[in-house]
């Protein structure tokens, strides 16, 4: 009797398999797809402009940085001259380069003379280095709108030691410019990817 029961329980369940209808494929509610390839369904992607393996958070955002770039011009000078030794001209180039890349930025040349001589003559001459610092890096391509200069003469020295070497120091033009930099955070990958040019 056990047996005709456990038959009769069975045969409905499989008649019930053999009659279903086949498996069709369902279509889903979201659009699953990564437009942007950053790893965020193009329905949640709130950025889709990011790029691709750039750090994102839930959204599809990128994570931007910014980094700090300075670029320093140091001349110096021969005694009683306002004329740029060619050794200086890698500091010029390197200068005009940096403002080449960031035309928003202004750069004021200061001048500056040592101890030896006159105030009034060291205030003049360190106006004409940084007029010849100036005139260089115009030379360079850079608008002479940008650069302004100023001469300080002797009144503020690198280095307050009698002697050459303190002098030698102190008959300069230097500038600094610094700008910020918008940069996106790439993500980190242990491997990549090769794709087949087949």
């Amino acid at each position: 009797m056990k047996t005709w029961t456990v038959l009769a329980l069975i045969l409905p369940l499989a008649a019930c398999s053999l009659t279903s209808a086949p498996e069709q494929e369902t279509a889903s509610a979201y659009d699953l797809s990564d437009m942007d390839r950053d790893g965020v369904i193009t329905a949640r992607d709130n950025c889709l402009d990011s790029l691709e393996n750039s750090a994102v958070d839930n959204d599809g955002c990128g994570d931007n940085k910014y980094a700090a770039l300075q670029q320093d011009i140091i001349i110096l000078f021969d005694h009683d001259r306002s004329v740029i030794k060619a050794q200086y001209q890698d500091e010029i180039n390197k200068m005009a380069s940096f403002m080449a890349e960031n035309p928003e930025l202004s750069l004021l040349l200061e001048g500056h003379a040592s101890r030896v001589g006159t105030e009034e003559y060291n205030l003049a001459l360190s106006k004409r280095r940084a007029q010849t610092a100036r005139s260089a890096l115009i030379k360079a391509g850079i608008d002479s709108s940008r650069l302004e200069i100023i001469g300080y003469g002797e009144t503020q020295p690198l280095l307050m030691a009698e002697g050459e070497q303190a002098a030698a120091a102190n008959r300069r033009v230097v500038g600094a410019l610094t700008a910020m930099r918008d940069e996106v955070r790439m993500r980190w990958n242990v491997y990549s990817v090769e794709h087949s040019t087949n």
